[in-house]
């Protein structure tokens, strides 16, 4: 989840271009133009989701992420180590920028699967962490996403019934709304084995 986002800061940096941001093939100067292009992609990953008539699980989902704040600590920690000196002005701007649009496109992904209707109910919590771990009930099942180092992100799925597993998805889709499909499909198969 990371890497994307260290690659695209360190281009901006070196590039002397803080404040100019790329997107789906597009160029946004300024961070309120970057932040409309990536919410209007988000809602419109979500809304092309087609619902199912009921769901697959009688349980509930549990989806975690980490949040906004903490992506955005662990990208500001990760960048004062790189250049040896805390992140500021232009270049705080950029890391706060891109840790929220990730944020939103990862979180996307837990909302299609709320909207597909896969389980009786998803609930999509913000963890205060990059390391994160959470245990499955009979009642719920869980699905989450954990970076406890750098370049060493992983989703994990865990249900009473077949315990924790490596969550993996097709990531070859292009754009947003594919990988949201692709994530979808990946839950919606567990949930059918549940």
């Amino acid at each position: 989840m990371n890497k994307i986002l260290v690659v695209m800061m360190a281009a901006g940096l070196m590039a002397g271009c803080a404040n100019r941001y790329s997107f789906e093939g597009q160029h946004y100067k300024g961070e309120k133009r970057f932040q409309t292009a990536v919410e209007q992609t988000r809602v419109a990953s979500i809304a092309q989701v087609t619902p199912l008539p009921a769901p697959l699980s009688d349980k509930k989902l549990v989806a975690v992420l980490p949040g906004v704040q903490a992506i955005t600590a662990e990208n500001t920690k990760r960048i004062q180590a790189e250049n040896r000196r805390v992140p500021q002005g232009k270049e705080a701007v950029m890391i706060s920028t891109l840790s929220k649009s990730n944020y939103d496109l990862v979180r996307a992904m837990y909302e299609g699967v709320s909207k597909r209707g896969i389980y009786k109910e998803v609930e999509i919590r913000d963890a205060a962490s990059m390391v994160v771990s959470v245990e499955p009930s009979p009642d719920y099942d869980v699905i989450y996403f954990t970076e406890p180092a750098l370049n060493s992100g992983q989703y994990f799925f865990a249900s009473s019934k077949h315990g924790k597993q490596v969550f993996a998805y097709d990531r070859s889709g292009v754009g947003p709304a594919a990988k949201v499909n692709a994530f979808i499909e990946a839950v919606q198969a567990l949930a059918i084995r549940n």
